[in-house]
C-alpha cells in the first residue's frame, strides 16, 4: 500500500544510494567530458538531467519502501558489476569500455533503489532523468571504430560521386579524397560521429518537453539524426570543393566556419521538427477527442 509523500528530506535520504551512484558516474565521466571534444556536451547534459529530475521530483509518487525480487536482483547485479569494473580499472586504468560498464552498473543500482523506494511508478517518473546521463558516456572502441569507419566511407563515397557529377575530378582511397590539388581526409569530425551523441541528447530532451507520444519522440530522434548526418555530408562536400578550387591550404580557414554553420543548421532543424511534430500531435489529439464525443 502506497504511503503519502513525506518531507523532501526523508525522500532524498531514502534515495541516498542513487545520489551516490550518480555522483560516482559523473566523477568518472568528467575526465572524458573535459578531454574529448566529442563528449564536451556532457556538462550541458548534466544540467538538463538535473532539470528533468527536478520536474519529476515535484510529481513523485507515494513511498512504498519495500524490496521485491526484481529490485534486489538489480541491486546485487549492479554492485557485482561495479566490483568487477574496479578490479579491471585498478589493473588497466579507466577506458571507454570500463566507463560504460561503470555507468550501467550505477544505473542498475539506481533502478534498484528507486524500485525499493517508490515501486514501478517511481521508475516511470524518474527513469528518464537518471538514465539520460548514459548518452554522454564514451562509446567502446569496438563500437566507435566500426561506426566511424562506416560513416567516413559513406561520406567520402558520396562526396566523390557528387564532385564528379559537377565536373571536379575526384577519387576515393579509403577515407581519403584525392583531388587535382592534393588529398583531403574525412576525419572523425567530418564523419559526423562528434555530433551524433549531442544530437541524440537534444532530440530526447526536446521530445521529453514538447511531445507526449513515444512514437512522435521516436520520429524526432530519427529526424535529428538525419539532420546531423546530412549536415556533415554538406560540410564535407563544401570542404572538398574548397580544396579543389582554392587549394588544400584554404580548408584550414574554412573548417571551423563550416562546422559552426552545420551545428546551427542541425539545431534549427531539430527545433523546427519538434515544433511541427508538436503541432501534428496536437491536431491528432483534437481529432480523437472530437471523434469520441
Amino acid at each position: 500500500m502506497a504511503i503519502p509523500p513525506p518531507s523532501h528530506f526523508v525522500t532524498a535520504l531514502l534515495l541516498l544510494p542513487s545520489w551516490v551512484a550518480l555522483a560516482w558516474t559523473v566523477s568518472r565521466a568528467s575526465w572524458f567530458w573535459d578531454h574529448r571534444a566529442d563528449l564536451q556536451f556532457g556538462w550541458v547534459l548534466l544540467l538538463l538531467s538535473g532539470f528533468v529530475t527536478w520536474e519529476a521530483w515535484e510529481q513523485r509518487p507515494g513511498l512504498r519502501v519495500e524490496w521485491s525480487l526484481g529490485s534486489a536482483c538489480l541491486g546485487i547485479g549492479g554492485l557485482a558489476l561495479l566490483a568487477v569494473v574496479q578490479v579491471y580499472q585498478a589493473a588497466f586504468g579507466l577506458n571507454a569500455a570500463l566507463m560504460c560498464a561503470l555507468a550501467f552498473g550505477c544505473q542498475m543500482c539506481v533502478t534498484s533503489n528507486v524500485l525499493y523506494v517508490f515501486g514501478k511508478s517511481g521508475l516511470k517518473c524518474f527513469s528518464f532523468g537518471f538514465a539520460f546521463l548514459l548518452i554522454a558516456m564514451p562509446l567502446p572502441s569496438a563500437v566507435q571504430g566500426p561506426l566511424i569507419s562506416t560513416l567516413q566511407g559513406f561520406i567520402s563515397t558520396l562526396n566523390v560521386e557528387v564532385l564528379n557529377l559537377i565536373g571536379v575530378p575526384a577519387r576515393r582511397v579509403g577515407s581519403l579524397i584525392q583531388l587535382p590539388g592534393g588529398t583531403l581526409g574525412v576525419d572523425e569530425a567530418c564523419s559526423g560521429i562528434r555530433s551524433l551523441q549531442a544530437t541524440v541528447m537534444a532530440t530526447l530532451f526536446m521530445g521529453r518537453l514538447g511531445l507526449k507520444s513515444l512514437g512522435f519522440r521516436g520520429l524526432l530522434l530519427v529526424a535529428g539524426l538525419g539532420f546531423a548526418i546530412f549536415g556533415n555530408i554538406v560540410r564535407s562536400l563544401f570542404l572538398s570543393y574548397t580544396a579543389s578550387s582554392k587549394g588544400i591550404a584554404a580548408v584550414e580557414h574554412a573548417h571551423d566556419t563550416a562546422g559552426w554553420s552545420i551545428l546551427a543548421f542541425t539545431v534549427v532543424g531539430v527545433a523546427a521538427a519538434s515544433w511541427a511534430l508538436a503541432k501534428l500531435e496536437g491536431k491528432q489529439g483534437t481529432t480523437k477527442i472530437k471523434a469520441e464525443s
